[in-house]
């Protein structure tokens, strides 16, 4: 194959592996660069995934290596909510028998070259493309609140940078924030022997999931295989293509309401009377006071910790893709940091896909979750093969 017609992939999580499957299976054989799972297999012993079992699995063509084919092959028992460590070895088996393949490499570079596209890899390679499909997951796009831009990354760190827990023994922590991540860090974090406080801006929520418990099969009305948003809202955003049509004064609300911040029922009694929830407050400013961190909060009062977790998620947007080429970037049309998408998830760049978050904005919140791979996969996989 003539190298200027090769399509790369960047990132080998979800997004990335689903992406190659699909094209695999339209004859195309993707070059495929990044480290197979790495932003999860950093992740701290001991998490489960949010999601249901039925939005825990990655699509494939032909629909041979799903969860529950895993199950059933490695012989292992159904759990839910499923362990990390499960999935991530539910993920190896997937990528061994539908992308073997993986580049096991970082892009430190992609610019246009002529119609096509030029790669600069870590290690020094170079590589051409005619068509790139972007798949790098959400690692890029930590959000980090201006009160804790300041602190030394020895006193406050993202639950992203956090591959362990067992160093906050005996010490005091801060966890900022209220959605699932935030809260399951500070279970652990807790649970590892530190004395912990969650500082939230709102109420905490918790997800019941009564009807998807009490109503049998009926729970597949309430429910989309996706689990994403709740109950109604979840049938709306459930499909991207259609999200996609959606009026943009209705895109907005709906992507907010699916993805509001709630913890799993599960989490609840890890926290309640073992770990202190102070809700409706919010952190004004945050110095260093010789080793401790010095926390003005909202409510007049202040918090002297040994350590502040930031549990405030992510926030997608095309300028902070490090690899991206500054011409590059600046050429591809977009809305408020979000790439402008054809339903081909294809930018305004001819050949220069987006699969996943940053996708968000013109398919919806199913864009941020394992659940919404299958719909990028299909649409590039067949527009590449079209075009090829």
């Amino acid at each position: 194959m003539n190298k200027d017609n090769t399509t790369v992939v960047i990132g080998a999580g979800p997004y990335g592996l689903t992406a190659a499957s699909y094209l695999r299976a339209q004859g195309i054989e993707p070059h495929v660069i990044g480290k197979t799972m790495e932003f999860w297999r950093n992740m701290p012993e001991g998490l489960f995934l949010r999601s249901l079992w039925t939005a825990s699995t990655l699509h494939d063509p032909a629909g041979k290596y799903s969860f529950d084919r895993y199950i059933k092959v490695a012989g292992l028992p159904y759990q839910e909510p499923v362990p990390i460590s499960l999935f991530l070895e539910y993920c190896q088996w997937y990528q061994q028998h539908s992308v073997p393949s993986i580049d096991d490499a970082y892009v430190r570079l992609l610019a246009r070259d002529g119609k096509g596209f030029h790669l600069e890899l870590a290690d020094g390679r170079q590589v051409k493309a005619g068509r790139v499909v972007v798949a790098t997951g959400i690692s890029n796009f930590m959000r980090i609140p201006g009160f804790a831009r300041d602190l030394p990354s020895t006193h406050m760190s993202h639950t992203q940078s956090l591959s362990s827990v067992g160093h906050f023994k005996g010490r005091t922590v801060v966890m900022i924030g209220n959605g699932q991540s935030a809260l399951e860090y500070a279970a652990l974090i807790h649970e590892a022997g530190a004395s912990v406080e969650i500082i939230s801006r709102n109420p905490f929520r918790w997800q019941s999931r009564v009807l998807y418990e009490k109503t049998g099969l009926a729970k597949h009305l309430f429910y989309t295989r996706g689990d994403v948003g709740p109950p109604g809202i979840n049938w709306l955003v459930a499909f991207p293509s259609l999200f996609s049509h959606y009026p943009e004064a209705l895109k907005d609300p709906l992507h907010k309401r699916a993805v509001k911040p709630a913890g799993s029922k599960w989490l609840r009694p890890r926290l309640e009377k073992h770990v202190q929830m102070t809700a409706n407050t919010w952190v004004l400013k945050a110095s260093m006071e010789g080793e401790s961190v010095c926390l003005e909060l909202s409510d007049g009062t202040t918090r002297n910790v040994d350590h502040v977790v930031l549990g405030t998620g992510y926030e997608s947007n095309l300028h902070k893709l490090p690899f991206l080429d500054a011409a590059l970037r600046e050429q591809v049309k977009e809305d408020n940091g979000y790439p402008d998408l054809n339903p081909w998830f294809e930018s305004s760049i001819p050949g220069l896909y987006f699969a996943g978050a940053l996708a968000g904005h013109t398919f919806g919140p199913v864009c941020r979750f394992i659940s919404g791979a299958g719909t990028p996969a299909r649409q590039i996989a067949r527009h590449i093969a079209q075009s090829a």
